[in-house]
């Protein structure tokens, strides 16, 4: 069994970690309702990045930093990635990393804060884990396995009554001519 990942990041998480800064409890819950439109949203215990980089489904963990807001959710870290986080994003650089534990197979794709795609990937179904580990080294300046301790991140448990239809579309992955990824569209 491998690591588990599931990693949204609007913004520059390096300087957000290594600031220590105590996140925004108050802006918290509207991220998840903003990325998770139509759901109920209803808070649980706080964890640790180090504990929920691979939420429990049917959870969002986040944390709202002066320099970035760090989203761990299984829902939105998948490559493609659903239209509704690129266009959270706005103007901030956006980072997402998906690793499913059991498989070892890595996802991910990063865009610069002018919306630049600069680089995707999803596995094949073997395991990946040391390029895992690598990618999420460059990409966040720590790896799944080892993430930094004392990142708080608020919890709250996520409801969606079309969540079966999510989780179809989100197995879905679509590509584009050029085999390159292209944003998820929305169940409607």
């Amino acid at each position: 069994m491998g690591v588990g990942a599931a990693l949204v990041v609007f913004g520059d998480v390096r300087a957000a970690v290594l600031s220590s800064g105590a996140p925004d409890r108050s802006a918290a819950e509207p991220v998840v309702r903003a990325l998770r439109p139509g759901c109920a949203v209803e808070p649980v215990e706080d964890g640790e990045l180090a504990d929920e980089i691979w939420p429990a489904d049917g959870f969002a963990y986040v944390a709202v930093l002066p320099d970035a807001t760090i989203v761990c959710d299984q829902e939105l870290a998948t490559v493609p990635v659903p239209e509704r986080v690129l266009e959270f994003a706005g103007d901030r650089a956006l980072a997402v990393f998906a690793q499913h534990p059991g498989s070892g197979r890595p996802a991910f794709a990063e865009w610069a804060a002018d919306g630049t795609l600069l680089r995707s990937h999803n596995a094949e179904s073997h395991d990946q884990s040391s390029f895992a580990e690598t990618v999420a080294l460059e990409m966040f300046g720590f790896t799944v396995s080892r993430p930094p301790s004392g990142v708080v991140l608020h919890g709250f448990r996520v409801t969606c009554s079309d969540q079966a239809e999510r989780a179809e579309v989100a197995l879905r992955g679509t590509s584009g001519p050029d085999a390159s990824l292209v944003p998820l569209t929305e169940p409607s």
